[in-house]
């Protein structure tokens, strides 16, 4: 008889853009509106290597929540925000 155990572990991610770490502005920018949270969350659900997710987002803080199934969370959960919000990842990194 042959075993199979796949090795790879899925991750849990957690990427946070909040009030100790962005200024208004950027938090601003990636706020999520309660009227699009929805098609939001669906889009996240999309996301290739996303398995479960969910979003927080509050006056003070935004932040994305996944069990991540390949071994580049970070790139997948900014790259999703940057999206999401149309902003540039090169705004969006710094506060990460």
């Amino acid at each position: 008889m042959s075993l199979f155990i796949n090795s790879f572990m899925p991750h849990i991610a957690i990427l946070s853009v909040n009030h100790q770490l962005a200024p208004v502005e950027v938090r601003e920018k990636v706020a999520f509106a309660s009227n699009e949270l929805n098609n939001a969350l669906e889009q996240f659900k999309n996301t290739n290597g996303v398995e479960a997710c969910a979003i927080l987002s509050t006056c003070n803080r935004s932040e994305v929540y996944a069990i991540i199934s390949t071994d580049n969370a970070q790139e997948i959960l900014s790259e999703y925000l940057a999206n999401t919000h149309h902003i540039k990842r090169s705004e969006l990194d710094p506060y990460l």
